[in-house]
C-alpha cells in the first residue's frame, strides 16, 4: 500500500498547479512510496495540459478528468475514491506543502496510529508578506476528536477547529466513516474537516508549519464578487443544512452551542449581505432560494427577527436599519 494520496481538485489553475505539485514531489520519501492525484473539474484553461507535462516528469501523478462539473468538494470526491495511500492529504492546487515534511508526518501517524494529524500554516499575502499560523502544538498525548475539540477549539468557536487542507487523514477512518465533501457552493470543507473531527478517536498534532497557503482575488475563497453573490448566499442555506446534520455526532452541550451558533450566523450574516444587493441581485438571489424554501422553515429556530423579516417581506436596507434599531432599544428595556 502507499503510504499517502496527495488529493488536488483542479478548475482553472493553470498558472499554480505546477508550483503544487513540484512541491510535493521534493520531500523526504521515495516518490513511489506516495502519489499525486489530480481531479481536474471541467477546466476551461490549459490545467490538464500542464499536469500532462508534469506526468512525463513524475510517474506518481494521476489524472482524472470530470466530464460534469461537481465544483471542488465533488472533485475532492472523486479523488479520494479513487486514492491508494495509507493516508491522506486534500491540497489546494493554488497552494504548496513545505519541503521534507511527508517523513515526519507519517512516522508520527503511523507510531500514533492516528485517525487525524494536524499541523500549522504559512500564509502569504498578494502582497508577499508571510505569517505563520501557531495554533497547533506538538503532542505527545493522543485525544479524542470530541477532546481535542473542546480542549482546542470550542473557546474560539468552531470555525477556527482546524483547516482541511492542514490535515492528515487516515484512508480506512474516512472510509470506515463515509466521510465525503458535501456537494454544496460553499464550506463544503468546513463541513468535512468538522464531520471527520467528531468522529475521530486519535487525533494529535504537530507544530511544524507544513502547508502554503497563498492569496490570490480570483480564487474560490478569495472572490466575492456581485456576479457570484447571490449563488454564494443561497449556498449558505444548505451549507447551514449539512451543519445541522453534525449536532447528531455529540451530545455535547458546548459543541451543540457552538453548532447552533455557525447556523445562525451563516443564515444571518448573509441576509445582511443580500441586503446590500442590487434590485437585480436580489431577484436573481430571491428565486433561488425559494428552491430551498423547506430548509428556510426547518431553520426557523435559529433565525432571529432580522433574517425572518428579509426573507418574508425583502425589506430596503434603511428600513432594515431602523427596525433593528427599535428592536434592540425594545430588548434593552426589557433587561
Amino acid at each position: 500500500m502507499l503510504k499517502i494520496s496527495f488529493i488536488l481538485p483542479c478548475y482553472n489553475v493553470a498558472p499554480y498547479i505546477g508550483r503544487c505539485i513540484e512541491s510535493i514531489e521534493h520531500q523526504d520519501i521515495p516518490q513511489s512510496e506516495y502519489e499525486v492525484i489530480c481531479v481536474d473539474d471541467c477546466s476551461k484553461d490549459n490545467t490538464v495540459a500542464v499536469i500532462k507535462a508534469h506526468q512525463r516528469l513524475y510517474p506518481n501523478v494521476r489524472l482524472i478528468c470530470h466530464t460534469v462539473n461537481k465544483n471542488a468538494g465533488g472533485a475532492r470526491n472523486t479523488g479520494i475514491d479513487a486514492a491508494q495511500g495509507k493516508y491522506v492529504w486534500c491540497v489546494d492546487p493554488d497552494d504548496s506543502i513545505e519541503t521534507n515534511v511527508l517523513g515526519k508526518l507519517i512516522k508520527k501517524s503511523e507510531m500514533q496510529d492516528l485517525d487525524i494529524l494536524l499541523f500549522n500554516h504559512i500564509y502569504t499575502s498578494e502582497s508577499g508578506e508571510e505569517s505563520r499560523s501557531g495554533i497547533h502544538k506538538t503532542k505527545d498525548d493522543i485525544q479524542t476528536g470530541i477532546d481535542f475539540t473542546l480542549t482546542q477549539c470550542a473557546p474560539r468557536y468552531l470555525y477556527d477547529m482546524a483547516s482541511h487542507t492542514c490535515c492528515l487523514y487516515k484512508r480506512m477512518f474516512l472510509e470506515a466513516n463515509q466521510i465525503r465533501y458535501p456537494v454544496i457552493r460553499s464550506s463544503q470543507d468546513v463541513v468535512f474537516v468538522w464531520k471527520a473531527e467528531l468522529l475521530a478517536k486519535r487525533v494529535s498534532t504537530v507544530s511544524d508549519s507544513c502547508y502554503h497557503v497563498y492569496r490570490r482575488p480570483e480564487s474560490t475563497t478569495g472572490s466575492r464578487g456581485k456576479l457570484r453573490a447571490n449563488a454564494l448566499i443561497a449556498g449558505s442555506l444548505l451549507y447551514a443544512n449539512e451543519v445541522n446534520g453534525l449536532r447528531s455526532l455529540s451530545d455535547n452541550a458546548v459543541i451543540e452551542e457552538n453548532l447552533k451558533h455557525e447556523i445562525g450566523l451563516a443564515l444571518n450574516d448573509d441576509s445582511r449581505n443580500v441586503l446590500r444587493m442590487t434590485q437585480k441581485e436580489q431577484g436573481l438571489f430571491y428565486q433561488e432560494v425559494q428552491n430551498y424554501a423547506p430548509l428556510v422553515v426547518r431553520y426557523q429556530e435559529f433565525m432571529n427577527r432580522k433574517t425572518k423579516v428579509i426573507f418574508n417581506y425583502r425589506l430596503p436596507y434603511p428600513i432594515w436599519q431602523a427596525m433593528m434599531w427599535m428592536y434592540m432599544m425594545k430588548e434593552l428595556m426589557k433587561g
